[in-house]
């Protein structure tokens, strides 16, 4: 049975790769505390074991894997960064550009120190800030070299997947202990740091809504439709208008919009003169919490299937600088265009961000609207481009990007005696990053469905780091007997080294908040286990608001980082 099994996977190697990369999502999926290996590094070391029956996956594979991965991460940050060079959030830019500095130069001094080779330094730079596109990028570029001979390629590649594996786990874990809990305490301590999360959210008016913002509520939360059978004092037999029932709860605080009407049995929609009588029914929308135990303003609540049974919308939309791009929610929500209709989420570059009164918009976020068909339509109109759902993928889009950054990845040039070029996987990065961009100039084509760009993510770089587990699982064990134990020190040290740095300037240099600075350091770092860490400790989601622009920057710089390790060494 077991000779069958081990004769399977050597006639068909693409199994050995589809095994390890769901034995690395089972084994990824188990959380310790704050502290997980991920999906890539359980998908390496299940590549790592599998590959000890010596099976043979055929380099072409690896390859196209991973050009995906790259041309979708490139794809998904590209707005962000672009956008984030020039924006007014240009000291967290500066910031993050420092944080990478100073990640790549503990890899590269501790590697001198160490005396490692380049394939050594490569995978100690992956493993240590826990950037696993590294695991691409390093052996790419050693291959793509052609001063270095075949047979030093072959064993500076297979030094990769050793020092990453070893030096992960403190990589990942360290920096979410750093960060959550020593971070606050050189910050000032956990209390002060958990009070300047309260004084940026009153500051973006996580707070009770005031008479000069009426419409804050109803977006805050994803919109609910209740019907009410009116019976309440108030409504007299002159009927009053749906303008009237709407101020009354906004003077309540309680923004609420009526959205459908039955009257002597016939059902129609409102419009703000359409009149209400008593014993009328009456759909309301707003926040859940407010939309609920009205008996004392419009009557009880009824379970209506044909007043209720009516189509509501959720439809994307694209802010650009034309529109509302660094308008804040607040005064978005007070726009004519608005009235009935809910903001149920903001994304941006792929990121969830709290909404909040004072959350500022910025060109090429991704807004989810809510309500009736109508308004949803009328408002996204005005708020940029209607992104509506799909599940296609431009196809065209996605396989000549990915043809025209290996073709400009190879473009070689020379610095004295030695070639240099970006090689595939730089060259499609960096294709990745403009198309994206462009697209969010010009939502017209391209189109790759987020759930599309996270599948092609996560699943193109898991089999590429199974694949190179497999390859190089004969020469692991010797190769993890020459570093000896002195890896984990340096790979520790390369660490913490960029962390602590990060937190002093953040403190002392650009004068972030507490919360703010962790969160850049997290987003820099592209270490999203630290950041739930810190959101975990702190009790809010405030430190995202460092993350995301931060994040995008580290993507890019990280990867670059890679490459000139590689160059460098």
């Amino acid at each position: 049975m077991i000779d069958w099994f081990v004769n399977i996977l050597h006639k068909y190697p693409e199994s050995a790769v589809f095994l390890a990369v769901g034995i690395g999502f089972i084994v990824g999926k188990i959380k310790i505390g704050f502290f997980s290996l991920g999906t890539v590094a359980s998908a390496l070391i299940a590549g790592l074991l599998i590959g000890q029956l010596g099976i043979d996956v055929p380099g072409p594979m690896k390859s196209a894997f991973f050009l995906l991965f790259l041309f979708t991460t490139g794809y998904s940050v590209g707005p962000q960064f672009f956008r984030s060079v020039a924006s007014h959030g240009v000291k967290q830019v500066l910031f993050a550009l420092l944080i990478c500095t100073a990640c790549f130069a503990s890899v590269f001094i501790m590697a001198k120190i160490a005396g490692y080779n380049v394939g050594q330094a490569g995978g100690m730079f992956a493993g240590s800030q826990t950037i696993s596109g590294a695991l691409g990028i390093v052996p790419e570029t050693i291959n793509s070299n052609p001063l270095i001979s075949e047979e030093l390629k072959k064993e500076l590649i297979a030094a990769v997947p050793v020092c990453y594996s070893i030096t992960y786990i403190f990589g990942a874990a360290g920096s979410a202990f750093i960060l959550s809990i020593i971070g606050p305490r050189i910050l000032g301590g956990i209390k002060k740091v958990r009070q300047e999360v309260k004084e940026i959210e009153s500051s973006m008016g996580d707070h009770h809504v005031t008479d000069n913002s009426p419409a804050i509520f109803s977006a805050l939360r994803p919109v609910t439709f209740r019907a009410y059978h009116v019976k309440s004092d108030w409504f007299t037999a002159e009927g009053r208008t749906v303008e009237e029932v709407e101020t009354l709860l906004m003077n309540r605080h309680e923004r609420i919009f009526v959205a459908r009407l039955r009257h002597n049995n016939i059902i129609s929609y409102v419009t703000p003169k359409t009149l209400i009588y008593p014993e009328d029914d009456v759909v309301l929308s707003g926040r859940r919490e407010y939309a609920v135990n009205l008996s004392d303003t419009i009557g009880y609540e009824i379970a209506d299937y044909d007043l209720l049974n009516f189509p509501a919308e959720n439809l994307p939309v694209m802010i650009n600088k034309k529109t509302f791009a660094k308008t804040t929610i607040v005064k978005l929500l007070l726009e004519d265009f608005m009235h009935g209709v809910s903001i149920k989420k903001l994304t941006r570059g792929g990121i969830n961000i709290k909404i909040r009164p004072g959350t500022e918009l910025e060109a090429g976020d991704i807004i989810e609207v809510a309500g009736i068909p109508s308004d949803v339509e009328r408002a996204a109109k005005k708020l940029g481009y209607i992104d509506r759902p799909t599940n296609i993928t431009d196809i065209i889009f996605l396989c000549l990007g990915i043809v025209v950054g290996v073709y400009f990845g190879s473009l070689m040039i020379r610095l004295g005696k030695i070639p240099v070029s970006l090689g595939s996987s730089g060259g499609v990065l960096l294709a990745g990053l403009f198309l994206g961009w462009l697209r969010s100039k010009r939502p017209t084509f391209g189109t790759i469905p987020e759930s599309s760009v996270w599948l092609m993510r996560t699943l193109g770089l898991s089999m590429y780091v199974a694949i190179i587990g497999i390859v190089a699982a004969p020469s692991f064990g010797s190769s993890l007997q020459s570093l000896g134990w002195e890896i984990l020190v340096f790979g520790a040290i390369s660490t913490t080294v960029p962390l602590l740095v990060g937190i002093f300037l953040g403190k002392y240099v650009f004068k972030f908040k507490g919360p703010i600075t962790l969160g850049c350091i997290a987003g820099a770092r592209t270490s999203t286990p630290s950041l739930g860490a810190i959101t975990d400790q702190l009790d809010s989601d405030i430190p995202t608001l460092g993350y995301s622009l931060t994040y995008a920057v580290g993507v890019v710089v990280n990867l670059i980082g890679a490459l000139l390790i590689v160059l460098l060494m």
